[in-house]
């Protein structure tokens, strides 16, 4: 019968392969609770990964500050497609599956039958003369009726399974899922004359899909024609010989002068042996009145394919306030070394089981580049609670190839059954990005709003990102923080995230934690930060 591997495998890759676009999201604990803010609200040792700037906005009596580790992950499904490759793999795929059934049940068993039948017609009827019984024949006939019947009662049935099955499966073609892994620590040494800062920021960023070729849907949509043109040959062969049995008066030689006349022969041969138009591969969907091997157990083409992108930075940033024309503006500088390692994995889902991480390494391509983030910050009102920043990251920008890599064709069993043949590899850029920012930094109360001035490109199959964020905390006594953001991405339709957080910082110890969650549909995008610091 059919293999699940269309389905299953495909929703086994589909979710266990992390996917994300490359915003700007830095994975720290207090501004992902905060939607994602911080060029204008971040403090001290948080300031390199939003805007070196701030490391001079701190007060005077800011001593320094170590974080470490911060830890997060971001999981989204932009198109729920999680939920529609469960529904296809618990309830669509199987229906379809029971419908095509095997050689004791299904369209297969009784496609047999019908085979059956017809044969044992045939033997009959090459044996029949003026002296033979024809009741035999009617009897035959009857026979015949029923196993067309329950093969037309299959493809009612094959029909709307498939329907339902293809539109599923062309709706999460190309789809991705997301997520990001992120890791990072910083220490900062604040000051408004001259401020300074070590930090280390990792991420893991990984785009796949699953590819349904169309070879792949043809495939699934050419049971129904097949097992039509075999019904209609019975058909025909079940009329002709109901018309012969009428006008034969139940006379024996009557009959075979009817049959003869009526070209049963010709009839007959059609549908004994019964081959279909109707192919897979150029291979017939039936063959010899019985379900092909290609039917039975197609080789599927479609793929899964990977591109991650690891991106490690180094980076030592300086910071100063000036006096420019009677106003006090902090400008800050993150020059930074930085590692980028490339990945594609891609391999046909028939016979798929997991990446193969040695697969993988071989096509990995690593890069050391130089590059530069640049921020400014101004305090304004008559408190000066009131803060502005701009801040532009990756300003030497970069392109980075990912290798091409070779698939190899597989069966269901994970047999090499076909030619290797090479996707083609492509290229990663890590653009600028530019990012503006206005908070309120009150004695007992932050409220802070960023935005991208620029939409962000994904690393490979995700949607682009151009996000507003706002956020606010809530500081109790300087022991508890209470923490709530927003964000929504402008690039995207329902693509909004609200996020809450918590901190307790006795003695200088900061602990911090973080949730987020796409308000209306969780699974759609969801994640989790934390992260130690000692502010002294």
């Amino acid at each position: 019968m059919m293999k699940r591997s269309l389905l299953a495998v495909a929703v086994t890759a589909l979710t266990s392969q992390a996917v994300y676009a490359a915003p700007y999201m830095p994975m720290d604990a207090r501004g992902l609770a905060m939607g994602n803010t911080g060029v204008a609200s971040a403090k001290r040792a948080h300031a390199p990964a939003y805007n070196p700037s701030l490391l001079s906005q701190g007060s005077e009596k800011d001593d320094f500050a170590l974080l470490f580790p911060q830890l997060g992950v971001q999981v989204a499904d932009e198109k729920e497609l999680a939920d529609e490759a469960e529904l296809i793999s618990d309830e669509i795929f199987p229906q379809f599956e029971d419908v095509i059934g095997d050689e004791f049940s299904g369209l297969e068993f009784n496609i047999d039958q019908l085979n059956n039948s017809i044969s044992s017609f045939n033997n009959l009827l090459t044996n029949f003369d003026a002296s033979s019984d024809v009741n035999d024949i009617a009897t035959a006939n009857d026979d015949l009726k029923q196993k067309l019947a329950a093969v037309s009662d299959d493809l009612g049935a094959l029909n709307t399974s498939t329907t339902d099955l293809t539109n599923s499966l062309r709706g999460i073609s190309g789809s991705p899922l997301s997520a990001k892994l992120g890791i990072g620590g910083a220490l900062a040494i604040p000051s408004k004359k001259f401020a300074a800062a070590i930090s280390m920021q990792g991420s893991m960023n990984i785009s796949a899909r699953t590819q349904l070729t169309d070879s792949d849907l043809e495939l699934l949509s050419a049971y129904v024609p097949a097992a039509q043109e075999y019904v209609t040959a019975a058909e025909e062969l079940t009329g002709v010989v109901d018309t012969a049995i009428t006008n034969s008066a139940s006379n024996a030689a009557d009959l075979v002068t009817q049959l003869d006349n009526l070209n049963v022969d010709n009839i007959l041969g059609v549908a004994n042996g019964f081959t279909s138009d109707t192919t897979i591969g150029g291979n017939p969907v039936i063959s010899n009145g019985e379900l092909s091997d290609d039917a039975n157990d197609p080789d599927l083409s479609s793929t899964v394919q990977v591109v991650a992108v690891a991106i490690v930075d180094f980076g030592l940033s300086f910071s100063r306030e000036f006096d420019i024309k009677g106003e006090k503006v902090a400008i800050g500088i993150t020059p930074k070394l930085q590692k980028i390692s490339t990945f594609h994995y891609a391999d046909e889902i028939d016979g798929f089981d997991d990446v193969d991480e040695d697969t993988l390494k071989d096509t990995q391509q690593d890069y050391t580049r130089f590059n530069m983030d640049i921020g400014a910050s101004y305090r304004f009102g008559g408190s000066g609670k009131w803060m502005v920043g701009v801040v532009g990251k990756n300003l030497l920008g970069g392109s980075f190839d990912y290798a091409d890599v070779l698939v190899t064709p597989k069966d269901s069993d994970g047999n090499i059954n076909g030619v290797p043949y090479m996707l083609e590899g492509g290229k990663v850029k890590l653009n600028p990005q530019f990012r503006a920012g206005v908070a309120y930094n009150g004695d007992w109360t932050s409220i802070a709003l960023d935005v991208d001035l620029v939409e962000n490109d994904p690393v490979a199959f995700e949607n682009a990102t151009q996000y507003a964020s706002l956020g606010v905390e809530l500081d109790v006594f300087s022991f508890l923080q209470l923490r709530a953001g927003y964000r929504t991405n402008m690039s995207a339709s329902d693509a909004n995230v609200a996020s809450v957080g918590l901190g307790l910082s006795p003695f200088g110890v900061h602990l911090d934690i973080a949730a987020m969650a796409n308000p209306s549909k969780p699974e759609k995008e969801a994640g989790v930060a934390m992260e130690l610091g000692f502010y002294f």
